[in-house]
C-alpha cells in the first residue's frame, strides 16, 4: 500500500487533534504543516519527525505533491484554502462548516469533480460509534420508519470567538449544521428547514443560540436545539421510528435502543476508534480507493445551503 503524503493547514485546537489521528493511521506520512502563526507551525512540525513547517499556503503548496491536504482553519478563510489545494491537484478533507454559505461550498464541489479529486467534510458525528449503530438500526429496519429526531448540542463554550471577522461564523454554522448533517444522515434529504436564532451572550458577535424545525421529504419530523451559552447544558441525540428508538447520551457516553423484537430499552456499548479516528480513516481509505467517502462534498454543500435558508429568514424578519 503506498504511503500518503499529508499536508496539514490550520495548528489550531482542531488541527492538532487531526494530526494524532493521522499520526495512529498506518501508511501515512506527515510531510507538512502550515499557520499563518510561524512558531504554532514550527511546535506542532516538531512533533512529527520528518514535517516541514510553512507560514504562507504558496510556498508549501509549491514544495512537493501531497496527495491529502487536511484543512483546519478557521471558516473564513476555508474556501480560498481549499481552492488553492485542490487546484495543485491534492485531495481534500476540510473541517465544517465546509465555508461560509452553500454557493462558495458549491464552487469547491464542483472544482474538485472538474479536478478528479476527492473533497469532503469532517462530519465526524457521522463516525460516532453509537451513530454508526443507530444507522445500522435505521437501514436494517429495526427501528421501522424514522418519524421523529431530536438533537440537541448545548453547554457553554467561554472559546467561542465573538469577532466575526475571525470566525467567520455562530452556532448555525459551527455547531447546528453536525446535527442537520446528522437528520439527513439518518432520516434522509431535508424538504423544508425553518428556525430562529439568537444571541444571549452581549458580547458576542454571532447567534448563540440555535432552534431548527426540519422536515424530511420521508416525513420524518427533526428538532435540533443547539446554544453555546447554557450552563448545564445536555449533548443528545434522539431517534424514533415506527418500530423502535434510540437514545444517545453524549455527555452520559451511553447508547439506549429498542426494537419490535425486543420492545425493552437495552444499553450498549460501542467502543472503538473514537469519531474522528473514523473520519479520518473513512477519507484515506476513500483516497485509496478501497471504500466510498461517508460524507461527501455533495453533503458539505447540501449543509451549507440549509443553513443559508434559516439566515435569509433570519434576515427577512
Amino acid at each position: 500500500m503506498p504511503e500518503l503524503n499529508v499536508a496539514l493547514i490550520g495548528c489550531g485546537a482542531v488541527g492538532g487533534v487531526h494530526l494524532q489521528c493521522w499520526k495512529n493511521l498506518s501508511g501515512v506520512r506527515i510531510a507538512a504543516v502550515c499557520d499563518s502563526n510561524a512558531s504554532a507551525a514550527a511546535h506542532a512540525a516538531a512533533q512529527y519527525p520528518g514535517a516541514a513547517a510553512f507560514q504562507d499556503l504558496k510556498p508549501l503548496l509549491k514544495s512537493q505533491t501531497f496527495d491529502i491536504v487536511d484543512v483546519c482553519t478557521s471558516a473564513a478563510a476555508q474556501f480560498e484554502v481549499v481552492r488553492a489545494a485542490l487546484n495543485s491537484g491534492s485531495n481534500v478533507l476540510c473541517e465544517t462548516p465546509f465555508t461560509l454559505n452553500g454557493d462558495s461550498a458549491d464552487k469547491l464541489l464542483r472544482l474538485a469533480e472538474g479536478r478528479e479529486r476527492l473533497l469532503a467534510p469532517n462530519f465526524c458525528h457521522r463516525f460516532h460509534p453509537p451513530v454508526l449503530f443507530a444507522k445500522d438500526l435505521i437501514d436494517n429496519d429495526e427501528l421501522g420508519k424514522p418519524t421523529m429526531f431530536r438533537c440537541r448540542f448545548s453547554g457553554f463554550w467561554d472559546d467561542a470567538s465573538s469577532d466575526r471577522s475571525v470566525s467567520g461564523v455562530g452556532a448555525l454554522r459551527s455547531t447546528a449544521v453536525h446535527a442537520i448533517d446528522l437528520f439527513r444522515y439518518l432520516c434522509g434529504d431535508v424538504r423544508d428547514i425553518v428556525g430562529r436564532l439568537n444571541t444571549a451572550n452581549v458580547d458576542l458577535d454571532v447567534e448563540d443560540t440555535v432552534a431548527l424545525l426540519l422536515t424530511a421529504k420521508s416525513g420524518a419530523i427533526g428538532v435540533v436545539e443547539t446554544c453555546w451559552s447554557s450552563p448545564g447544558g445536555r449533548n443528545v441525540l434522539e431517534v424514533y421510528g415506527t418500530a423502535g428508538s434510540c437514545v444517545i447520551d453524549y455527555d452520559a457516553g451511553t447508547l439506549r435502543y429498542l426494537t419490535a423484537d425486543q420492545p425493552v430499552w437495552r444499553n450498549r456499548d460501542e467502543g472503538g476508534p473514537n469519531r474522528f479516528e473514523r473520519a479520518i480513516a473513512n477519507f484515506a481509505d476513500a483516497v485509496r480507493g478501497l471504500q466510498p467517502a461517508i460524507a461527501t462534498a455533495a453533503d458539505g454543500a447540501t449543509a451549507a445551503a440549509l443553513c443559508d435558508r434559516v439566515y435569509e429568514q433570519f434576515a427577512a424578519r
